[in-house]
């Protein structure tokens, strides 16, 4: 491993539901003020709620259409939300989401 890299292979990282139709992969759980990443995978029709930001977000749709509460994003869309910002997590036929939080701390 080269000095100063840290990997983790999806198909080995911890994956739990957090909610009906909803599963986490984390890939990198940082503490406060380092990365946190993770892929959410929504069954189709899955509502994960109201979601309102600690931390600043990043989201990038890697397959099928994620649903914000206001608009519909397909696949190769990067969403990026600020601290404080407000959205309701959800997909109609299903989506696989790569999340980061740049500051750590992610919420649920």
């Amino acid at each position: 491993m080269l000095t100063g890299f840290d990997v983790t292979r999806a198909d080995q990282a911890s994956r739990r539901r957090v909610k009906d139709g909803i599963a986490v992969t984390m890939l990198r759980e940082g503490p406060q003020d380092e990365l946190s990443a993770m892929i959410i995978d929504f069954e189709p029709g899955a509502v994960f709620g109201e979601e309102l930001h600690a931390t600043p977000e990043i989201l990038f749709v890697l397959e099928g259409e994620f649903h914000d509460g206001e608009q519909v994003h397909p696949a190769g869309t990067l969403i990026t939300a600020r601290s404080g910002s407000v959205h309701w997590p959800q997909s109609e036929t299903g989506c696989r989401v790569l999340v980061l939080y740049p500051d750590g701390a992610a919420s649920e």
